[in-house]
C-alpha cells in the first residue's frame, strides 16, 4: 500500500537531546539527562492552540525500565503554574495528556517529569516544552484551504495558497510561518513568502509522493503575539498509479499448489483497482484482488514444472490506467523444501555503539521460499524498527542496523519470524541476543581556557593573549576522557588562511600527546582585536572500531587600541543554529562610552571539517551563502552576497530598515547591551537543514553619540573581530 506520511497536528516531534560534543556538554532547552547514564526520550510538541487536546506518547528511554511517573513541575514562561488537570501522566506508562485548554495562557509550558529505573528515583527539568500560541486572527483565510495538484501538469510544484485577511477586521500580519511539528518531516518540502504565498519548494520537488495529502498548520504573528491557524491548508497530490512494487516480486510455486502474494506498495491517488492486463505464456488459475492487488493462484491449476510465468497488472484509479509489465513472476517446481525450524538461527557478529551492522541467516537454514519478518518485539527494539533503524529483508532474512541507531551498549532482543509459502511448509521463530559493546576507543577531549571561566569543559578550546611573549609561552595539553588511551594527534586545518585580518594561528601539535604549541607568532596579527583558529583531529585505535574526534581550538589577540577593548566572555559564543540564543553582553573599556557597534563586513564562515579556507556569502554551494539567502528573501529584498543586512542592526537601506524586522535576520548586535543575538530558525542550510560551522566576522563601532551612526552607516569607524559564533544544531 502507499506510504503513509504522518499528517495530522497532533503529531509530535521527537526530542533527542543528550548531545555531547568534544568541546562541551550542551543541548536544546529539553535536555532529559542524568549523570548515572539513565536517559528518557519525550517526543515534544512546540506549537498548539486553544480546544486542543493532545496525548504524548510514552517515552523511550535507555537503561532500566521506568515505572511510577509522576509530573514534578509545570511552569509558564519560567513561572510556576497550577496544574489543574491541563496536563496529566499516565503513573504506568508515562503519556501525558494535554487537556482543557481553552482558557490555558498562552505562552511555554515547561513540564518536568519524576519517574523510577531500577530503584533510583530520577527528575528530568523541562522534559517535555508546549508552546502555547492564541488562535487565530478573526478575518483569516486561505485560498485555497485545499489545493489540488496534479503531478501531470507541467511545473506542478507551482501550485500554491494565499493567506488572505478581512480587510474590515483590520488584521496586520507581520510574520508567516509554519507551525513547527518535526514528526511532519514534509515541512521542508514547502515554503511560505512574506506576503503569505504557499508553495512548493522547488529543490524538494522529487520527494513529494503522488497520492498524498500535505497538511500544513500556520504560525502567523501580528502586533499581538503568535497565533496558530492549525490544518490551515491541504495540498492533495493527485496522480494515476505509479511504482507499483511486490516484494517478492519473483518466486517459486510447488506444483498443483495454491498460491499468494505478498501486498504490493504503489504510488498514486487513492481509489485503486487491480486488474490482470496478461500471463505469458498463456495459464488459468490466476486471479488478483482488485482491491488489494493480491495475486492467487488456484490449487490443482493446469501448470508445467520448470515453466515460467510472467504477469503484467493494470492499476486504475480516477485519475488514469498504467501497464506495469512483468510486476509479478511464478516459477513453478515439483517441490519445495519445509523450513526445519531446528535450523533458523542467525549469525551474531560482534557489535559496538555507533555502527551499522548486518546479520545473516545461518547458511544452515532449511526452507525455501520463505518470508522473513519481525515479530513481537518491545521497547526499544521495536522503537528503532519503527524508525527504520533495524531494517529486515522479508525475502533473504537479512537484519540490517542503521549507523544512526540509537541503541546504547547493553543486551537486546530481537524476534523474527520466519513463514513458509504454505501452511503445510511451516514456520519458526527465532530470538537474536543482540550485545552492544562499549567502543573501546570511543572518548571524548577538550583543551582549556585562560580566562578564568569554570567549568572547563563548557567553556573550552579558547585561549587569549596580549602579546607575541604570552603566544610563545602557550603548552595546551588535552583533558582526556576516559583517561590512559593511546591516540594520534594532528592538526587538520589552520581555519582563517588566507582571510583577510584574521589571525592564522601557527598551531603546531605533539602528534602523541596533543600538545599545542607555538614556536612563531608568524600569521598572528597583533595590532588589532581578532581572533584565529586551528582544528584538531585526534584518532584512537585502527580498523573498523577506529574512532575519530574534531574539535576547534580558538586564539584571540587581546589587543587595545586607543584605550578601547571589548571583551566578550565567553569570546567563542557555543549556540543551536536552529533554536538560537543570545550571548554574555561584554565589558567594555573606553575612555568614553561607545555608543554604536553593529556588524560590518568580512563575513566568514568555516564548516569545522570541510575546506581550510573561510567561506562567504558569495562561496557557491556553501552553507552561509544559503542562510544569507534565506534572511534576504524573509526580508523580502533581492540576494546581495556582499550586503551586511543579513547580519546588521543599523542597515536602513530601504525600502527594508533592519530595526524594524530584527527576528528575519541571521543575528545582531543588542544596541542596548552589545549582546550577540542569534535568531531561531534563520540559519538554514540548503541540504542539511541548519548550519554548523563557525562564524567570524568584522565589527563597526563609534564613541561619536553625534555623529557616530551616520559615519558607521557610511563605513567608517573602528573596526575589530572580539567574537567568534559557533553555530551546531546539536548545542
Amino acid at each position: 500500500m502507499k506510504s503513509k506520511l504522518l499528517s495530522t497536528f497532533s503529531m509530535l516531534r521527537i526530542m533527542m537531546v543528550a548531545a555531547l560534543t568534544v568541546f562541551c556538554v550542551s543541548c536544546d532547552k529539553t535536555e532529559t539527562t542524568d549523570s548515572t547514564g539513565f536517559i528518557l526520550y519525550y517526543l515534544g510538541i512546540t506549537d498548539i492552540g486553544p480546544s486542543m487536546s493532545y496525548t504524548l506518547k510514552a517515552p523511550a528511554y535507555k537503561g532500566s525500565t521506568p515505572y511510577d511517573f509522576t509530573i514534578t513541575k509545570v511552569t509558564l514562561n519560567e513561572e510556576s503554574f497550577s496544574n489543574n488537570d491541563n496536563f496529566v501522566i499516565n503513573t504506568e506508562t508515562g503519556e501525558i495528556t494535554i487537556q482543557n485548554t481553552d482558557a490555558m495562557a498562552s505562552g511555554l509550558y515547561s513540564i518536568s517529569v519524576g519517574c523510577y529505573s531500577n530503584g533510583k528515583f530520577f527528575d528530568f527539568k523541562d522534559a517535555v516544552q508546549v508552546n502555547m500560541l492564541l488562535a487565530v486572527p478573526e478575518g483569516v483565510t486561505v485560498e485555497p484551504a485545499e489545493v489540488l495538484v496534479k503531478m501531470e501538469d507541467e511545473n506542478w510544484w507551482e501550485t500554491s495558497a494565499q493567506v488572505t485577511t478581512d480587510a474590515e477586521k483590520h488584521v496586520s500580519i507581520t510574520k508567516y510561518e509554519f507551525a513547527e511539528d518535526e514528526s511532519k518531516e514534509y515541512l521542508k518540502y514547502f515554503t511560505i513568502s512574506n506576503t503569505g504565498v504557499i508553495t512548493f519548494n522547488p529543490d524538494y520537488k522529487d520527494k513529494i509522493i503522488p497520492g498524498e495529502k500535505y497538511v500544513l498548520s500556520l504560525k502567523l504573528t501580528t502586533k499581538a503575539g503568535e497565533h496558530l491557524y492549525p490544518d490551515a491548508v491541504t495540498f492533495n497530490v493527485i496522480s494515476k498509479p505509479l511504482k507499483l512494487l511486490y516484494k517478492p516480486n519473483a518466486v517459486r510455486v510447488e506444483q498443483n499448489t495454491a498460491h499468494e502474494s505478498q501486498l504490493p506498495t504503489i504510488q498514486g491517488s487513492e481509489g485503486m483497482t487491480y486488474a490482470i492486463k496478461s500471463v505469458t505464456p498463456e495459464a488459468i488459475g490466476f486471479t488478483i484482488d482488485e482491491t488489494t492487488g493480491k495475486i492467487s493462484l488456484a490449487e490443482n491449476s493446469p501448470l508445467e514444472i520448470n515453466q515460467v510465468y510472467k504477469i503484467d497488472v493494470t492499476v486504475t484509479n480516477e485519475y488514469g490506467s498504467t501497464d506495469f509489465v512483468e510486476a509479478y513472476t511464478v516459477t513453478i517446481v515439483d517441490f519445495i523444501s519445509p523450513i526445519q525450524p531446528e535450523t533458523f538461527q542467525y549469525i551474531i557478529p560482534d557489535t559496538y555503539e555507533e555502527r551499522a551492522y548486518e546479520i545473516h541467516v545461518s547458511p544452515d537454514f532449511k526452507g525455501d521460499e520463505v518470508i522473513f519478518s519481525f515479530i513481537n518485539n518491545t521497547g526499544i527494539i521495536q522503537e528503532q524498527i519503527d524508525k527504520h533503524k533495524i531494517t529486515i529483508d522479508n525475502t533473504s532474512g537479512t537484519i540490517s542496523i542503521m549507523a544512526d541507531n540509537t541503541l546504547t551498549p547493553g543486551n537486546y532482543e530481537i524476534n523474527v519470524k520466519a513463514t513458509g509459502p504454505t501452511e503445510d511448509k511451516g514456520e519458526a521463530t527465532t530470538t537474536i541476543n543482540l550485545e552492544i559493546k562499549v567502543n573501546p576507543n570511543k572518548f571524548t577531549f577538550y583543551y582549556g581556557n585562560n580566562i578564568d571561566l569554570t567549568p572547563a569543559d563548557k567553556f573550552a578550546n579558547q585561549y587569549s593573549i596580549s602579546n607575541e611573549k604570552e603566544l610563545l609561552a602557550l603548552s595546551l595539553s588535552p583533558t582526556i576522557q576516559p583517561a590512559g588511551q593511546t591516540i594520534k594527534w594532528k592538526i587538520i586545518a589552520k581555519k582563517g588562511e588566507n582571510v583577510k585580518n584574521l589571525s592564522t594561528p601557527p598551531a603546531k601539535i605533539d602528534e602523541n600527546t596533543g600538545r599545542i604549541y607555538f614556536e612563531t607568532v608568524d600569521g598572528m596579527i597583533m595590532n588589532t582585536l581578532n581572533i584565529g583558529m586551528v582544528v584538531v583531529e585526534a584518532t584512537c585505535g585502527s580498523g573498523d572500531l577506529a574512532y575519530t574526534k574534531t574539535t576547534p581550538v580558538f586564539f584571540r589577540v587581546a589587543e587595545t587600541a586607543s584605550g578601547v577593548f571589548v571583551d566578550y566572555k565567553p569570546f567563542v559564543f557555543q549556540v543551536n543554529s536552529k533554536t538560537g540564543g543570545t550571548s554574555a553582553s561584554p565589558t567594555i573599556t573606553s575612555p568614553t562610552n561607545i555608543i554604536y557597534m553593529d556588524y560590518r563586513r568580512e563575513f566568514n564562515f568555516f564548516p569545522i571539517n570541510m575546506v581550510e579556507q573561510g567561506e562567504t556569502p558569495k562561496s557557491e554551494g556553501s552553507q552561509i551563502k544559503y542562510a544569507w539567502a534565506y534572511s534576504w528573501e524573509q526580508m523580502g529584498g533581492d540576494f546581495n552576497g556582499g550586503a551586511r543586512k543579513p547580519i546588521s542592526y543599523y542597515d536602513e537601506n530601504k525600502p527594508i530598515i533592519n530595526k524594524e524586522h530584527t527576528d528575519k535576520l541571521l543575528a545582531f548586535i543588542d544596541p542596548t547591551t552589545k549582546a550577540i543575538k542569534v535568531n531561531e530558525e534563520m540559519w538554514k542550510a540548503s541540504e542539511n537543514g541548519y548550519v554548523n560551522g563557525v562564524f567570524i566576522a568584522r565589527m563597526i563601532y563609534s564613541t561619536d553619540e553625534a555623529n557616530g551612526l551616520k559615519t558607521m552607516i557610511d563605513g567608517g569607524g573602528k573596526q575589530f573581530f572580539p567574537i567568534a559564533i559557533w553555530l551546531d544544531e546539536n548545542f
